[in-house]
């Protein structure tokens, strides 16, 4: 009889797997797999509480990794309508449950949200290491809820020369809170930005982790930016979307049906047309693709949707770890 290995938040974290430059190297990894067809996605199904509009929802995403890896899982997320402030509690929870391709067999159930949070900060990095300018003197961050430390985080790690980076938040607090729990680690000067326009105001790279049901970057904010980042979920107009020479994603036939981002509304709506993407930056990555650096004459703007191999990946990895260090709690199943 088999046993299934039962990891908690804590466990996770013990591993490792969710420190930038180990979550980096796996997810560069994933990529490359997913680029040649060893790693793969089904489209999402998603309970949508209170419709399109608002990213309230659950969603199942279940996804194969090949190459050494070899295992099939599912990530189980629910998006919250909100962020419990007083106890640090992001809106955004998930599990993963991994299973032996060959047998069917479950390996591992475990607390998905530091992963989640990890690898989307992972994706991040390697875009801006991709992406970004050569140069980079501001960055803004507009968003500041549970994804926003590993967003901060993947800046810190790809742009280190960069000579400040603002934080906004609605409200405030959220900004605040971050700025002081990682200004003395910051290589650059952080800190918190009173308003939006205050944020983006001659940003060389925006990065947009918010859960906005109305998009607030304008073609007149992204002005300066060379790159932009979209990781929340509906925050730029598409006006400001025909500014960018260049349009890179994670991925796009598994998203352009299903996701509820600005990019994919707007393919749908038939103010994005397909033949404007650019390309995956998978196909950056593996060498496939050439994209050139953004410029303020030549914008990029990437977009992640959110692909459930990195989650599936790094929950991999964390149960090898977690098995050789005894971490977890072994049940039959």
């Amino acid at each position: 009889m088999d046993k299934v290995l039962w990891l908690s938040g804590e466990d996770v974290a013990k591993t490792g797997v969710c420190q930038m430059e180990t979550a980096v190297k796996l997810v560069e990894h994933t990529f490359q797999l997913f680029d040649r067809g060893e790693a793969r996605i089904a489209e999402e199904s998603a309970l949508r509480i209170h419709g399109d509009g608002v990213d309230q929802a659950c969603y199942a995403l279940p996804a194969y990794v090949g190459g050494t890896c070899d295992v099939c899982g599912v990530k189980w997320t629910a998006h919250g309508a909100f962020a419990d402030i007083k106890e640090d509690v992001s809106r955004i929870q998930a599990a993963v449950v991994l299973s032996r391709p060959d047998r069917g067999t479950p390996l591992a159930v475990m607390n998905g949200t530091r992963i989640g949070a990890a690898r989307t900060g992972a994706v991040t990095a390697l875009a801006l290491s991709s992406l970004a300018p050569e140069h980079v003197g501001k960055v803004a961050i507009c968003g500041a809820g549970g994804q926003a430390v590993q967003q901060l985080q993947a800046v810190f790690h790809a742009l280190p020369q960069a000579r400040e980076v603002a934080v906004w938040s609605r409200g405030q607090v959220r900004a605040r809170q971050l700025v002081c729990r990682f200004q003395q680690e910051a290589p650059m000067r952080l800190y918190a930005a009173s308003t939006v326009d205050a944020a983006v105001e001659g940003a060389d790279v925006i990065i947009g982790v918010t859960s906005a049901p109305e998009p607030y970057l304008t073609a007149r904010r992204v002005q300066s930016a060379s790159l932009y980042c979209h990781v929340g979920y509906h925050e730029i107009t598409s006006e400001a979307v025909s500014c960018f020479s260049h349009v890179v994603a994670d991925t796009w036939e598994e998203a352009k049906n299903v996701s509820g981002q600005s990019l994919f509304r707007y393919y749908r709506s038939g103010q994005f047309p397909e033949q404007r993407l650019t390309g995956t930056l998978g196909a950056v990555l593996s060498g496939r693709l050439s994209v050139p650096r953004g410029t303020r004459e030549e914008k990029v703007l990437f977009d992640a949707f959110g692909l459930p191999v990195f989650d599936i990946s790094l929950a991999k990895e964390a149960y090898i770890r977690a098995k050789a260090e005894g971490l977890g709690m072994e049940l039959w199943w």
